[in-house]
């Protein structure tokens, strides 16, 4: 158990060095929306080239475009009925950096999300309180963060529901 929790202690501390390696220590100086957008674009493109070689060097072919969620376990899945389904997710578990880089985009991304709803609502609760609260969704609809590899590059969205099987 305690190992575990350890294993589970280094891979959340790996994850934060790579989102700092990607965005800047904020301590060090102040960061701006558009700066991290910025960042996220490129990062977004390198590791979308970076999947569409690897499922190119596989055998896998796009289109079909290929949709990303992670699952519940914490493994990456592919959404729908793409016929290389299971090749693709057996990529994923086998290459570590496929993961790794899959998760610092989604949460550079999920930063953007949540800041771009906080600036939504702080502008709504000035000009009316009561209406401001309406923008908060309930934790069922929380947003799940998606990534579309396309024949036109790479694509995040946010859908409502998980919707892996």
């Amino acid at each position: 158990m305690k190992e575990q929790e350890n294993k589970a202690s280094q891979s959340e501390d790996a994850l934060i060095d790579g989102v700092v390696r990607l965005l800047g220590d904020a301590r060090k100086g102040r960061l701006h929306l558009q700066d991290v957008k910025n960042k996220a674009a490129m990062a977004l493109a390198k590791y979308g080239r970076f999947v569409s070689e690897l499922l190119r060097d596989s055998g896998v072919h796009v289109p079909p475009a290929v949709n990303l969620q992670t699952g519940t376990d914490g493994h990456i899945h592919v959404i729908g009925e793409h016929p290389d389904r299971e090749r693709i997710e057996q990529l994923f578990s086998a290459h570590p950096q496929l993961q790794k880089g899959f998760k610092e985009v989604e949460v550079v991304h999920e930063i953007i999300r949540t800041e771009e709803e906080a600036v939504e609502f702080r502008k709504a609760h000035q000009s009316d309180p009561r209406q401001a609260d309406k923008l908060k969704a309930p934790n069922d609809l929380a947003p799940i963060f998606n990534l579309g590899i396309t024949s036109g590059g790479p694509v995040i969205f946010f859908s409502t529901t998980a919707e892996i099987a």
